[in-house]
């Protein structure tokens, strides 16, 4: 089984997008898969605020990327926990999927409560759920409540078939940005685009574990210098996503005590 390990940068690095990288290539190194960053690819750049997180795609439409058997895409704040010792690609293997992604399941309760960020709701999700029906006739994943179910697009693992089928399924970025003209600019991005593909082009994808991808965030009740944190890690948590405005500019040890250590201990 041939692995990869992808990331990429576009624009001036901060002390925590390399301290990131740099975290993720050991993990990388320590389970035998190969490592790939790439500086400043500047994949797409005509697709509005957020054309740089769609060089998330990228390895689906470069021959170069197709001598591995699985890749794994993950953001710069993504960062594995000490000791890590399970192997992402042998426990994506056994699920037989195309693709893999985990999910933010605390998303839709705090949409609901809150709107974060440039208008994002649990309204403005049920207007996206609405376009993907109308437009491309697919029924996207809700919760038990009947809210928009949310998965995360910070770190994606991909068998060699999903990433043909990505090449010849995916519907063009434009297009879609199109449908969702009239919406917040988040829903023209990577995130809610991956999502509906994975619908609405029938993949065979699975929901991996959250400890692949645990979040640790801001509440987003709460303002001023020192803001409560969520902290989303389990016991048998593998991946921290450090998702906190400033982060970018942390150290190494400052991410690492975020990733590793008690709220209490943090250097916030």
């Amino acid at each position: 089984m041939k692995t990869v390990v992808y990331q990429y940068y576009d624009g001036e690095t901060t002390p925590g997008n390399e301290a990131g990288r740099k975290a993720m290539e050991s993990y990388a190194t320590s389970i035998g898969s190969e490592y790939i960053y790439e500086q400043d690819p500047y994949w797409r750049t005509d697709l509005g605020k957020y054309s740089p997180h769609f060089g998330t795609f990228k390895p689906i439409y470069e021959d170069e990327f197709y001598e591995y058997d699985y890749l794994m895409y993950a953001d710069t704040d993504v960062w594995p926990r000490d000791g890590v010792t399970e192997n992402i690609f042998a426990e994506f293997a056994e699920t037989g999927a195309e693709v893999g992604i985990c999910e933010e399941w605390n998303a839709p309760l705090a949409r609901k409560r809150h709107t974060i960020g440039g208008g994002i709701n649990n309204a403005n999700d049920m207007k996206w759920v609405e376009k993907v029906k109308e437009v491309y006739g697919k029924d996207m994943p809700l919760t038990a409540d009947g809210l928009p179910r949310v998965f995360n697009s910070g770190m994606i693992v991909w068998s060699r078939e999903g990433m043909e089928k990505a090449r010849k399924s995916f519907k063009k970025f434009i297009s879609y940005q199109a449908v969702m003209v009239g919406l917040p600019s988040f829903y023209h991005c990577d995130q809610p685009y991956l999502s509906a593909m994975l619908e609405v082009c029938e993949f065979n994808w699975t929901v991996m574990d959250y400890k692949w991808n645990s979040s640790v965030h801001y509440d987003p009740g709460t303002r001023g210098p020192k803001r409560d944190v969520i902290d989303l890690r389990g016991d048998k948590c593998n991946f921290v996503h450090i998702q906190m405005s400033g982060a970018n500019n942390m150290n190494h040890d400052q991410l690492h005590t975020i990733t590793n250590k008690p709220v209490d201990e943090w250097p916030i």
